[in-house]
């Protein structure tokens, strides 16, 4: 009886190519090989990181106290106008005229209110829980079953891969894995410090 051999049909290739599933899965596992550096690397600068995160979450928290108070006097301006009207200080046509430019300045305030309420960064999240994630992706890929592995593949790339002689000649990746691969080349650089503060 003859050896029994397991293949992979690129579709995007001509004719629909087989390519071996050892060769495959060995050159799949150099890429994310190449992710798991690149999430060791973030993950020994994350303290660094968290604090450049924490300083940009201070300016926003500072930026909202800063909006919360001048809506509270522009609320106040509308109260003290309701009174000037009522008390038949400004005639009415001062009064609209007012109230309307007011009013407008405090529909802008309130919708900047709410982008920093909404603009919370996820990088914080995302270094201390997936980053360690990623450190043995190789590790996991390799003892996982197919359908894991077809799940980790499509949260590591956004496109189908292209096969050519047996290993993966196109790809590209989903945006967390890209933003790490850039944070992992950026603190790997020669000015780590300098240039990860960027």
């Amino acid at each position: 009886m003859g050896n029994l051999y397991h293949y992979y049909i690129c579709t995007k290739c001509k004719g629909g190519q087989r390519h071996p599933i050892n060769d495959v899965h060995e050159s799949i596992e150099n890429i994310l090989s190449t992710i798991s550096i690149s999430a060791q690397t973030v993950n020994l600068y994350r303290k660094m990181l968290e604090k450049l995160f924490d300083k940009e979450d201070s300016m926003r928290k500072d930026e909202i106290t800063k909006t919360e108070r001048e809506i509270e006097k522009i609320q106040s301006r509308i109260t003290s106008l309701q009174d000037q009207f009522m008390d038949k200080q400004i005639d009415p046509q001062d009064y609209h005229l007012m109230k309307q430019r007011v009013e407008k300045d405090l529909v802008g305030l309130s919708c900047k209110l709410k982008d920093l309420k909404d603009d919370k960064s996820p990088f914080k999240e995302y270094i201390k829980h997936t980053v360690p994630m990623l450190e043995n992706l190789v590790s996991y890929y390799r003892k996982s079953d197919g359908n894991t592995k077809k799940k980790i593949l499509s949260c590591i790339f956004s496109k189908k891969i292209v096969l050519e002689k047996s290993k993966v000649a196109t790809y590209e990746f989903t945006t967390p894995i890209q933003v790490l691969l850039n944070a992992g080349k950026v603190c790997r650089g020669t000015k780590k410090k300098t240039r990860a503060r960027k």
